[in-house]
């Protein structure tokens, strides 16, 4: 799935709706946490990335052993103090982005491309669930 839409909030609804179809047939817990995951990122990126009239691009891709998504906004460099190209750090200041996408997806990736920024979200499909899960359940 390919989705571009306007930076507004009013528009996650869309959003959500079109990367739950495109998970058709993957496993509840991992559709419902990759779309938690993608609505996070993808309204950081509404309110905190791009700007004016440019939309965000959202793109869901499945195979055998991952579902990996991104959200591309067009906005500024990201804030002072946020690396370029990490899975450290929040999606915004003093947010908690980064912490509840470390929670329900196996990879984040945040990089400063030519357009704007990318957050890079990938989840293993399979019994075991995400490695975030199990390395959590471990110190539990």
């Amino acid at each position: 799935m390919e989705l571009s839409i306007p930076a507004s909030p009013s528009r996650l609804a869309e959003l959500r709706r079109a990367a739950r179809a495109s998970l058709r047939g993957v496993a509840d817990e991992v559709a419902d946490d990759v779309v938690l995951a993608l609505n996070e990122a993808a309204t950081n990126a509404v309110l905190y990335g791009s700007s004016g009239d440019q939309p965000i691009q959202v793109v869901v891709h499945v195979n055998h052993d991952w579902v990996e998504t991104s959200v591309l906004d067009h906005g500024p460099e990201p804030p002072a103090g946020l690396p370029a190209d990490t899975d450290t750090g929040e999606l915004r200041v003093g947010g908690r982005g980064l912490w509840l996408l470390r929670r329900l997806v196996d990879e984040v990736r945040l990089e400063r491309v030519k357009l704007g920024t990318r957050v890079t979200l990938r989840r293993a499909i399979g019994p075991a669930g995400t490695l975030a899960r199990y390395l959590l359940s471990r110190h539990a």
